[in-house]
């Protein structure tokens, strides 16, 4: 009876909020961290707006963080010191130098500066924040973010929190990576608004307040508490913003009827269809950004070593790019 009674207790405890639900951190299998180097990335944010908060929301009196400047968002991600601290709620706001648009797979990507605890183990210093998009800078719609953290005791400052537990957040993954995210998310969440998915020119990035206090708290998606490291009561306190990457745009992003893959699914080679006559190269990237493949043939291009998966292919011709996905 012993037995079935702490049965019991797992199974509720794992069902009750803790189930780890979502994609792991870099270096761990099936993670969708990108790396800042990967040439994904076709283009960076070129302006932002920053509206700092407080060191400590709960104790304004203590004044407001500090850390770093507005230039620090732009451009590539470079990890620290190259940041812009937010403080407790905290929001910047980034335009780009062409419109963001919804391609085949992720996005866009943001970077912040976590760290890991240490080498071998999951977890990590980071700090949340939430992501929403707009196309003419006043109305804008949030990605559905959700949190299976504990809300029973606060994560203190320096605790270390396991990226398996939050999903479209910013700042799920370390310094150097970015955390991915797709339009195709927010597609219905658009209806009857004046965001436009394929037209998206401001990126906004607000500061999780990771209490547990109910007259500072925020709350994700399911309108459940979201708990991380808190207070992080120093100038550099808060979402630490290195930088937000584009990966399609209106510019180099043509939609995917201008090619086509055959076979699709596909066990060992593939063949591209198109009308583009100077290929200039031909790129196969993993989901999370990694690239797997880079030819300049377009015919019988060999696949038999990636594993089972969905796979994005982008071909560079005529000065665009033209992407589209497949099936192993």
């Amino acid at each position: 009876m012993k037995k079935l009674f702490y049965i019991l207790i797992i199974l509720t405890y794992a069902i009750t909020g803790y189930a780890q639900s979502f994609a792991p951190a870099v270096g761990f299998e099936g993670s969708t961290a990108i790396y800042k180097d990967s040439s994904i990335f076709i283009d960076w944010a070129s302006e932002v707006e920053i509206f700092r908060r407080y060191k400590n929301i709960a104790f304004p009196e203590n004044g407001i963080v500090d850390y770093g400047t507005n230039s620090n968002a732009l451009g590539k991600a470079k990890g620290n010191p190259n940041v812009v601290s937010l403080g407790d709620g905290g929001i910047a706001i980034l335009s780009f130098n062409s419109s963001i648009v919804n391609g085949e797979g992720y996005d866009f990507a943001v970077f912040e500066n976590g760290f890991f605890k240490n080498d071998t183990s999951e977890l990590a210093f980071l700090e949340l924040a939430f992501v929403e998009v707009s196309t003419d800078g006043i109305e804008y719609v949030r990605f559905p973010a959700i949190s299976e953290l504990q809300t029973e005791t606060q994560i203190g400052s320096y605790e270390n929190i396991n990226a398996r537990y939050i999903h479209n957040f910013a700042g799920k993954y370390t310094m150097f990576y970015g955390t991915p995210f797709n339009l195709d998310d927010i597609a219905n969440l658009t209806i009857g608004t004046s965001v436009n998915i394929n037209e998206i020119n401001y990126v906004k990035i607000i500061d999780v307040v990771g209490t547990i206090d109910e007259e500072f708290s925020t709350f994700d998606s399911n309108g459940k508490k979201v708990n991380d490291p808190y207070p992080t009561a120093f100038i550099s306190g808060g979402f630490d913003l290195d930088a937000v990457g584009v990966i399609n745009n209106e510019i180099n992003t043509t939609p995917s009827n201008d090619i086509s893959i055959s076979p699709n699914p596909v066990n060992n080679f593939i063949s591209v269809q198109t009308n583009i006559n100077n290929i200039e190269k031909i790129e196969i990237f993993s989901v999370n950004g990694k690239l797997l493949i880079l030819t300049n043939n377009k015919n019988n291009i060999d696949i038999q070593s990636l594993q089972r998966g969905i796979y994005i292919l982008r071909l560079e011709g005529e000065g665009k790019s033209f992407v589209t996905k497949f099936i192993k």
